[in-house]
């Protein structure tokens, strides 16, 4: 059994075990049954990870910072490490799957440089190698989404041939860039900073500091939100930026708005509200 978190219209899933140092999760998206779904917005963080998204049915479009229609995104779409907000629309109902991938992993996978592909928003088929861009047709063509995940995890399995030896300590959010070094030393790379640093935008698209602070503002925003749910108060985000090593609320509160485009205190209040458009926020847990 998949552990597995569940909106009426969307879920996340959680890979095994053996494919937890490669694949983050999976993302299923389904509004065919929604008669108001038309003209939806989804709101997305920036993130440090890479991933490819089906979309089954309907079509989804990219948004600019004032809403306006930019352009209509790829029916199987490679997303690449974003590195500011992603806002899209889709015009009708939608039937999505999606999988998340570490980025370390997905360069290890494919060897796509992940730096090119920074909030990047790509037809994969034109971006994958040969034996992906096959693996995407047989996902597509699955007859539902748990064989689209086996047959992820089967692909993972056979291409990656570093195991994640780290895959059951600490939070998932900053696991993966202690896999970074682990991958740098077991390649004979070194485990110095400046090595990393080298390689870090090949193997991750983006700086060790860059990468750092979006791991740790995801990390403590999912943890302040869930703590407030469980005791019933709003979080005191003086002690939350203590404790995650800010240098105060103000350092927060800006590493959080380059990340979600808004204050910690407004996410909350719009997670938690009747905002269907940050839908994404409350399955990220």
């Amino acid at each position: 059994m998949r552990a597995r978190i569940s909106l009426p219209f969307a879920s996340v899933a959680l890979p095994p075990l053996s494919c937890a140092g490669s694949i983050r999760a999976y993302i299923t998206k389904d509004t065919t049954a929604d008669a108001d779904a038309a003209g939806r917005t989804n709101r997305y963080p920036a993130s440090v990870y890479c991933g490819i998204a089906w979309y089954l049915d309907g079509t989804s479009e990219q948004l600019g910072d004032d809403l306006c229609g930019v352009r209509q995104l790829p029916a199987t779409l490679l997303l690449g490490p974003q590195s500011r907000p992603l806002v899209t629309r889709n015009p009708g109902p939608v039937r999505t799957f999606g999988v998340v991938f570490h980025p370390q992993a997905f360069h290890r996978m494919t060897g796509l440089d992940i730096s090119t592909l920074v909030d990047g928003l790509l037809p994969a088929e034109e971006v994958l190698p040969a034996e992906w861009r096959a693996l995407c047709h047989r996902v597509r063509s699955a007859a539902s989404d748990e064989q689209r995940m086996e047959l992820l995890e089967e692909h993972v399995k056979q291409a990656d041939r570093l195991r994640n030896a780290l895959a059951s300590e600490g939070s998932a959010s900053v696991r993966w860039m202690r896999d970074l070094r682990a991958h740098a030393i077991v390649e004979g790379l070194g485990d110095s900073v400046r090595s990393l640093e080298r390689l870090a935008r090949v193997w991750a698209g983006q700086s060790l500091r860059r990468l750092g602070w979006l791991s740790r503002a995801e990390d403590t925003l999912v943890r302040a939100r869930l703590q407030g749910e469980r005791s019933g108060h709003p979080p005191r985000w003086q002690d939350v930026a203590q404790s995650a090593g800010y240098a105060d609320q103000s350092h927060l509160c800006r590493e959080a708005r380059r990340v979600t485009g808004v204050s910690p205190g407004e996410l909350v209040k719009r997670v938690q509200g009747n905002d269907d458009s940050y839908w994404f926020y409350r399955l990220w847990s």
